[in-house]
């Protein structure tokens, strides 16, 4: 018995201890994590629907988080409409990040390349990076675009295709 205990203490002390300080919003199709509340307050007024806010009539939203779900369940939708894609379990994650230079720094780490990007969209983890220092509806449902792409083909898409039919999602997103 002094063993298992000496055992467990030695694994108490030396074992990494890990404290996610990150917060999560899940709605139906998304999962929201961010580090502090000003994040998602900052996503949320960024996240303009503008002539898309018809969109948002037979929803019910209390709360900002309410308002936060239904926006980016919204947008979703009407990207999968646009694209004529709807993948079966469509579930991602979106990361609030404070700035460019954190989403290029994690797309440093996971990609060993050194990029300009405000956002960029991981099939790897099935998550958007994104930076709320630079976020707007366009720049989302572009990210979007790239992940229900990647959801709905069981073979990888060229990313040049993929790039044009997200570029046509953010230029048709209020049609």
């Amino acid at each position: 018995m002094k063993i298992l205990k000496a055992i467990l203490v030695i694994l108490f002390i030396f074992l990494p201890v890990t404290v996610s300080s990150e917060n999560e919003v899940k709605s139906r199709y998304i999962t929201i994590k961010y580090v502090g509340e000003d994040h998602l307050k900052r996503f949320n007024k960024s996240i303009s629907l503008g002539s898309l806010s018809y969109l948002m009539a037979n929803r019910r939203s209390i709360t900002v988080i309410d308002e936060i779900k239904n926006k980016v369940d919204v947008v979703l939708e009407r990207v999968e409409t646009i694209l004529e894609m709807f993948p079966k379990d469509l579930h991602i994650t979106i990361v609030l990040l404070p700035s460019d230079e954190e989403v290029q720094k994690i797309f440093r780490s996971k990609y060993g390349k050194d990029v300009d990007f405000i956002s960029f969209y991981s099939p790897r983890d099935k998550t958007i990076y994104i930076s709320v220092g630079d976020i707007r509806i366009g720049v989302l449902a572009h990210e979007m675009a790239h992940a229900i792409i990647d959801l709905y083909y069981a073979i990888p898409t060229p990313v040049n295709v993929q790039e044009v039919l997200a570029q046509y999602v953010e230029t048709h997103l209020g049609d």
